[in-house]
């Protein structure tokens, strides 16, 4: 039993196999009969298309015919061409020599013209290097109108600290202006309390000479009564030696007494009196000027009549006026001459000299305006 159902499923496994193969088979042939359906389109297709084009050679022909009986009247009219053609062409060939002379004629006019565009470009070239070497010039001129401007602007800010500079010294010129005041009132009022004293001190003076000639007095009063007791003890020591020498002589034997001897008087003292203080001192110092570092002569400084920015503005102008002139075509030599001049006395701070140039150029520019 269990070799019948093998067999049996071998056979169902082989049946099977052949069922897929005739699938597969069928498969095929349904995809190889689409390709001839589509093959016996395509056959269709192009006998429709043959028959198309039997009908377009048949027109064709027909077309031919007529072609051909077309040309053969084109044939006439082309011998008759023919005929018009040589006659052209000995035309064409006396228009061909004239043509050549013309050649040659137009050959020597591109030489020529070669020659004057060269020298043309030349010129061009030489006119590009002077407007380069002016552009240069231009440059140069507005690096220094620059450097001009930012010293200007230097100048600018120290003008104004100056100014601040002046203002402080002007509020320290009037502070010490008031404490001068307030010293002269305080001298004044010491030179009043010093002639006060000296009109004290001499009225002193004067009682004290009176003080004193009235002691010169006395003094001269008892330097004579000192003469007189001088003289008086002069007599009596004359006396006394010459009592001793009598006495002496007679033999008689006195005590020995120690001779007093009175000093001789001293030498009258005259009292002077004391100098008074001299006034002219007082006074001169006193009256005195006053004098102080603020208003000592300080230095001016002789401004120029034009001023830097004025003498900018002209220089910017004439420089303006004389480029509008070169780009219209002027010849500025002369005026680049002149500005050079004007720019030297510039920097040497001759600002007169600069501002006339300047105008004078003005001046030339407009001149040769109006002429044009």
């Amino acid at each position: 039993m269990k070799a019948q159902a093998l067999k049996i499923k071998e056979t169902k496994n082989i049946l099977d196999a052949r069922q897929k193969e005739v699938d597969a088979l069928r498969v095929e042939l349904e995809s190889r009969s689409a390709e001839l359906e589509k093959r016996e389109a395509r056959v269709e297709a192009e006998r429709a298309e043959f028959l198309k084009e039997r009908d377009q050679v048949a027109a064709s022909r027909a077309a031919i015919d007529k072609d051909l009986s077309t040309v053969r009247m084109d044939r006439d009219k082309a011998a008759a061409e023919e005929r018009r053609v040589q006659d052209w062409a000995r035309t064409l060939n006396e228009r061909e020599k004239t043509t050549k002379e013309r050649e040659d004629q137009v050959k020597r006019l591109e030489h020529e013209l070669t020659d004057h565009l060269k020298e043309s470009e030349r010129k061009i070239q030489a006119l590009v290097e002077r407007e380069e070497v002016g552009a240069q010039r231009e440059r140069a001129l507005a690096e220094t109108i620059e450097r001009l401007s930012v010293i200007e602007k230097g100048m600018a800010d120290r003008d104004r600290k100056l100014a601040n500079r002046e203002e402080e010294l002007i509020r320290l010129q009037n502070e010490r202006l008031v404490a001068l005041e307030t010293r002269e009132r305080e001298i004044l009022k010491i030179s009043e309390e010093m002639f006060a004293r000296q009109k004290a001190s001499a009225e002193q003076h004067e009682s004290v000479v009176e003080l004193q000639n009235t002691l010169r007095d006395e003094l001269n009063h008892l330097a004579d009564e000192r003469e007189k007791l001088a003289v008086k003890e002069k007599s009596l020591l004359e006396a006394e030696r010459y009592i001793t020498a009598a006495l002496e002589a007679s033999g008689i034997d006195l005590p020995d007494e120690p001779e007093e001897r009175t000093p001789p008087p001293p030498p009258a003292v005259e009292m002077q009196p004391p100098r008074p203080p001299s006034r002219a001192g007082t006074t001169a110092v006193a009256q005195a000027p006053l004098h102080d570092e603020i208003f000592e002569d300080e230095p001016v400084e002789t401004k120029p009549r034009v001023s830097r920015a004025d003498a900018l503005e002209r220089m910017t102008k004439a420089l303006e006026t004389a480029k509008r002139a070169r780009d219209a075509g002027k010849n500025v030599s002369d005026i680049r001459k002149s500005l050079k001049q004007a720019r030297a006395s510039f920097e040497s701070g001759d600002y007169d000299a600069a501002s006339r140039l300047a105008a004078e150029i003005l001046r030339e520019l407009e001149a040769v305006v109006a002429a044009r």
